[in-house]
């Protein structure tokens, strides 16, 4: 789920911005939003309260995935709340979609509203934008994002998918299942890109080919050129990765063209959001997650029910991702000394060591800064709908070098 949206290396560190006194204008200001639905008010607090930030494309072009997040985020505080666990203060930002702004948010959460760590679903060059930010005061920064590329600052710990995590049970089971020819399309950005090289890796080592590879710029109306290559091609499977509401564009042009019909598809973009926005024209489409809606367990319940009261309109699947994310921060911190407040060494290191029982399963973060996960595979029904689990890896690596 959105890993990147632009243009940039978001592997490339991003020099600390120097910080200086000054008040925000108005129109920054409102990106900074009050987040009273879950956690505990500022004046509730004590001398062990923990002060997060939680950022976010709540507006501009990646904002496709938004309320996905921040349901998640709010359901996975409700939820601590209720257990009796650590008093919590949430503050709540929008970087509009823009680095820029990105970076002014978060001024504002270390230098102002002094927060202890921060938390985000961001696109790539947001979240490095963020991340330098809170570098320069040693403060963590979590992300729940899909990974664009491997991380390794060190003041950022990953809980979202890494590439590898998301990529490689796919185009596994897709190998295993008859793909051979591979026609690889996806948005002109990092992450694509960065999946794209684990895929033709992947495909070639296990004997099939890659016969063509297209990027589109972010906000492409047109794939007809694309899909006419994509047919004539002789691939037997596109695997894709359309970025935001790019991905709801080429499917539909996708399933309009009637020389696509015997393709096999595998989306690394595709969610729960996206299928169902499409109907009938994502039917088909394989594609990885971790969650399983009907899962029967008291987890799941529980995240159910405090999604239905914070975000009713949110679907399950598009709210997992921070919800395990978050709820896995809120065991980090819950294993901390109270009566005092944990240094940012202190709670890196519970960030780096934490388990948590999720709607998905066992989620276990790794002295990497990334997390072990459930991974499942899905195929999207007739109507847009995920029709059923076609694999499941239970404890899906992250397979990345960082080291602590």
């Amino acid at each position: 789920m959105f890993a990147d949206t632009g243009r940039s290396r978001p592997s490339t560190p991003i020099r600390p911005p120097r910080f200086r006194a000054r008040t925000l204008g108005a129109a920054t200001a409102a990106l900074l939003l009050p987040l009273t639905a879950c956690g505990t008010s500022e004046a509730g607090g004590d001398d062990s309260t923990i002060k997060i930030g939680y950022i976010a494309p709540l507006s501009g072009t990646a904002a496709l995935y938004a309320g996905g997040f921040t349901g998640g985020v709010e359901s996975a505080v409700a939820v601590h709340a209720k257990s009796g666990g650590r008093k919590l203060v949430l503050k709540k930002g929008d970087d509009a979609s823009d680095p820029a702004t990105s970076t002014q948010v978060c001024q504002r959460f270390v230098n102002q509203d002094h927060v202890d760590l921060i938390v985000a679903g961001q696109p790539a060059a947001n979240a490095q934008a963020c991340r330098a930010v809170a570098a320069a005061r040693k403060i963590p920064y979590v992300s729940f994002a899909t990974g664009a590329t491997e991380f390794c600052f060190p003041n950022m710990w990953n809980y979202g998918p890494s590439p590898k995590q998301a990529a490689l049970p796919l185009i596994e089971y897709l190998l295993a299942h008859g793909s051979k020819r591979f026609y690889l399309l996806g948005t002109d950005s990092a992450s694509p890109k960065a999946t794209f090289a684990i895929v033709k890796s992947q495909v070639e080592a296990a004997g099939g080919t890659v016969v063509g590879t297209g990027y589109e710029p972010l906000g492409t109306s047109d794939f007809s050129p694309d899909i006419s290559k994509i047919v004539s091609s002789g691939a037997d499977t596109v695997f894709s990765a359309a970025v935001a509401g790019d991905n709801i564009t080429y499917h539909k042009q996708f399933a309009a063209n009637a020389g696509t019909k015997k393709l096999i598809q595998g989306d690394m973009q595709m969610v729960t959001k996206t299928a169902r926005a499409l109907g009938s024209a994502a039917a088909g489409v394989v594609y990885a997650g971790p969650y399983d809606p009907s899962a029967q367990n008291a987890a799941n319940t529980a995240y159910v029910a405090a999604l239905k009261a914070a975000a009713p309109k949110v679907n399950p699947g598009d709210a997992i991702l921070s919800y395990q994310g978050m709820t896995l921060v809120d065991k980090a911190l819950d294993g901390l000394p109270k009566g005092a407040k944990p240094t940012s060494a202190a709670i890196g290191k519970a960030l780096s060591s934490a388990t948590a029982d999720t709607p998905s399963g066992t989620v276990t973060a790794g002295a990497n800064r990334y997390v072990t996960m459930p991974m499942r595979i899905w195929k999207v029904g007739s109507d847009g709908t995920a029709s059923s689990v076609l694999q499941t890896v239970p404890s899906a690596d992250p397979s990345v070098g960082c080291k602590q």
